[in-house]
């Protein structure tokens, strides 16, 4: 079969650009091509690539097109460059409008599909995208494809994509679009297509003149097998093209392709988590200081200035007056998995709704629509999408095949001698941002009295963790235990969990399904989760982890204190852990959907 998977992340990033989303995305498009199919990838809503550049060296992104990439490892890549939707979604927040439909990017993708013909469309994202690109996609296939959408996140939904309004609670209803105003600062989402073109423009060095002189339209031969060599422009950077074009320079131009295989205009995240979703805190507040970070909560509030010379950091924090905790505060509140009731709607509402009922009917439109666990599909009907095209589907995960590469890595910790007790080994993996719940681990840990909180060396892996390690760093002394390293990649995960007693998931937000738990479950370790969103579909209490109550600080340092006081729980619990489902039974999961879909309508 021929198949398209659909995400705005490029696919050769994987989890450091969109997360665990993309690094699915990449593990199922490889298993895929493994298992004999031939995949397509699309991406969009990143790279903005100059139509126009001003005197002073601004530019004003060019035409909307498709654009193909040089194969990677058997999976055939094209992107969006310059989209109406900019991506991920925090930077389109404060433009939901634009994400419901724009003629000039559905008839490329329109063209773009008749070309391709896929057998199967999967979208696993439409941030970079509009809610009318699907049916443009559809409508530009001679026999209609299977469609399937994966909700990874709530993006179709929450502009936003975490249902968590302001970042401080979650969101149960949007009272038609008006509380999604001002929900978060977001940016301007022009602008940011502006600002990622004109940094394209300096690094290529174009000035308005060199850039009058070409045509700026980015295509390539976007129906282009596999043995089926590139046109001289396609996949060339604007760059390149004025190079190709002014200087004749054809050989080094063509080198310069071959070499540049990833798109150079593309602009970095700059400061947004590797995940779908608005930016980072960091992104649009100022940086988190000792003592004064919203993440830290109770703590205090942001400082209003960004100044971050010399040692003001340290002395501002230490001079911050230590609040105390508001059990009433919105960002304090337990979450649970109950959904509420929304209001009956009145009227067509505002932009946001209008976005979220647009997404709805695309969803709709779907032959599938796949949740991630039951608590999705349950948010998602709640929401209107209709019962009979939702389905649970848990995702798989190659974590399992990188710890059998390095099984050597992947070892029990030591037993628990109750004569002479060691520390239990708690760790925590994954980015640090409001949604992941380290400031709310921090908040619990710092609330054990020390001769408990002695008991535990506490691992932080955390990319973007440098913000909050001064929070463990205080805690030190009374630790039994710390390290910390900011970041790691993939392969690391088995040197990271070996020996380890246990891993905490600690979301305060409905975690669809996070992949830290299939990851912690392939290296034997139990998990203790917050019992939000997917979490509670895999970590079973007493079986293979705990569960404690979402955002609760104090059920939290309850299940801390009851593991300190017993070890040996984790000893039983981990014997009850099992693999997770492996991405290549995942495939054939899905393989075999496609085909279900796919007959039904040659049926019809």
């Amino acid at each position: 079969m021929r198949i398209v998977l659909v995400n705005w992340a490029k696919i050769w990033d994987g989890a450091t650009q969109g997360g665990g989303v993309n690094g699915y995305a990449q593990s199922l498009a490889l298993e895929l091509v493994e298992q004999g199919h031939e995949v397509v990838y699309l991406s969009g809503g990143t790279a903005f690539v100059p139509g126009e550049v001003a005197a002073d060296g601004s530019a004003t992104p060019g035409a909307c097109a498709v654009r193909r990439h040089p194969d990677w490892l058997g999976v055939r890549v094209f992107e969006v460059v310059n989209s109406p939707v900019t991506a991920p979604a925090g930077y389109q927040f404060r433009e939901p409008a634009g994400e419901i439909s724009d003629a000039a990017l559905e008839r490329e993708l329109e063209s773009w599909a008749r070309r391709i013909a896929p057998d199967v469309i999967h979208f696993h994202n439409i941030e970079g995208f509009t809610a009318g690109s699907v049916a443009a996609m559809v409508r530009g296939c001679e026999k209609r494809p299977a469609v399937l959408y994966s909700l990874h996140n709530y993006h179709t939904i929450c502009p936003q994509a975490y249902l968590m309004h302001q970042y401080r609670e979650p969101c149960h209803d949007d009272f038609d679009g008006e509380r999604c105003v001002g929900c978060i600062p977001g940016v301007e989402a022009k602008a940011e297509r502006v600002a990622r073109a004109t940094a394209a423009a300096k690094e290529q060095g174009l000035t308005a003149l060199t850039v009058s002189a070409v045509e700026t339209k980015v295509s390539g031969p976007v129906a282009a097998r596999d043995d089926e060599e590139l046109s001289p422009l396609a996949g060339m950077t604007l760059g390149e093209r004025v190079a190709w074009l002014l200087s004749g320079k054809v050989p080094k131009a063509r080198e310069r392709l071959r070499a540049n295989a990833r798109m150079r205009e593309d602009t970095p995240r700059r400061g947004g988590p590797p995940e779908s979703g608005p930016p980072d805190a960091a992104a649009v507040r100022p940086p988190e200081l000792p003592g004064r970070g919203a993440e830290g909560g109770w703590t205090g509030a942001w400082i209003v200035e960004n100044d971050t010379r010399g040692q003001t950091a340290s002395i501002v924090g230490d001079r911050a007056a230590v609040k105390a905790m508001d059990a009433d505060a919105p960002e304090l509140r337990p979450v649970t998995n109950e959904i509420l009731a929304r209001r009956a709607e009145v009227g067509e509402g505002n932009d946001y709704a209008k976005r979220r009922r647009a997404m709805v009917t695309m969803l709709n439109s779907c032959d599938r629509v796949l949740a991630v666990s039951t608590f999705v599909r349950d948010r998602y009907e709640s929401m209107g999408v209709e019962a009979r095209k939702l389905e649970v589907m848990s995702i798989g995960t190659r974590a399992n095949r990188v710890v059998e590469r390095r099984a050597d890595l992947v070892f029990d910790p030591p037993a628990f001698d109750p004569v002479n007790p060691r520390a239990i080994r708690l760790v925590f993996m994954g980015y640090h941002n409001v949604y992941k719940g380290l400031s709310m681990l921090a908040d619990a840990m710092e609330s054990l009295p020390a001769h408990l909180l002695s008991r535990y060396h506490f691992f932080m892996f955390a990319q973007a963790g440098e913000s909050i390690e001064w929070r463990f760093r205080r805690m030190e002394p009374r630790l039994g235990g710390l390290t910390i390293h900011f970041g790691y990649q993939y392969y690391d995960v088995p040197w990271m969990l070996g020996g380890k007693d246990l891993g905490v998931v600690p979301s305060i937000w409905w975690d669809n399904a996070p992949q830290t738990v299939f990851e912690f479950f392939s290296c034997r370790v139990p998990v203790l989760g917050a019992a939000v969103g997917g979490i509670p579909d895999f970590v079973r209490p007493g079986e293979n982890g705990l569960l404690f109550r979402g955002n609760d600080r104090a059920d939290l340092a309850r299940q801390l204190t009851l593991i300190a006081s017993e070890p040996s729980i984790l000893t039983r619990l981990r014997a009850g852990v099992r693999p997770p489902k492996d991405i290549g039974v995942h495939a054939k999961e899905l393989s075999g959907l496609y085909r279900t879909i796919r007959e039904a309508k040659n049926r019809d």
